[in-house]
């Protein structure tokens, strides 16, 4: 799918799209955007390198909610389960959200420490690399040359 089927599932869609960038031979980092429109996502684009991989998710798996003690609970019950929980803040109108991995209560307590105003994070579960065109889209990054080659994320 090209940038253009992207946008168009971003402006349809009725979450926030997440979007993770896997960093090409990068151990493991990871960059995190939230894209409401196509264009925003058109400025994100710019951020990828050759070989990053790329997932969109477009279903509210790493959903915006008000952050309270229900969040609280939810992030640790995650966290229990899935050994973290990816949490995140967009802030000063940027499209790219901070995220922590946070994996038990003292680390949420430290997170919420440095919460500040922020009354919205984004929560989930980390988030497979899934591709089905309509929830979730995936891909590697080509080279300049156009070639699309695998690298260890």
């Amino acid at each position: 799918m090209d940038d253009r089927g992207i946008g168009a599932l971003i402006d349809e869609a009725s979450a926030d799209a997440v979007v993770l960038d896997r960093v090409a031979y990068g151990a493991g980092a990871t960059r995190w955007f939230v894209c409401r429109t196509a264009g925003e996502y058109t400025g994100v684009r710019g951020a990828f390198g050759a070989r990053d991989c790329v997932s969109v998710y477009l279903d509210g798996r790493i959903g915006r909610v008000a952050y309270g003690p229900s969040v609280r609970a939810e992030i640790l019950r995650i966290a229990a389960r899935d050994r973290d929980c990816v949490v995140g803040v967009l802030r000063d109108g940027s499209c790219v959200l901070e995220v922590e991995y946070i994996a038990g209560e003292a680390e949420l307590d430290e997170f919420e420490e440095s919460l500040g105003r922020a009354a919205e994070v984004y929560v989930g579960a980390f988030p497979g690399r899934d591709d089905d065109g309509v929830r979730a889209v995936t891909f590697v990054v080509p080279d300049p040359d156009g070639t699309v080659r695998a690298a260890p994320h």
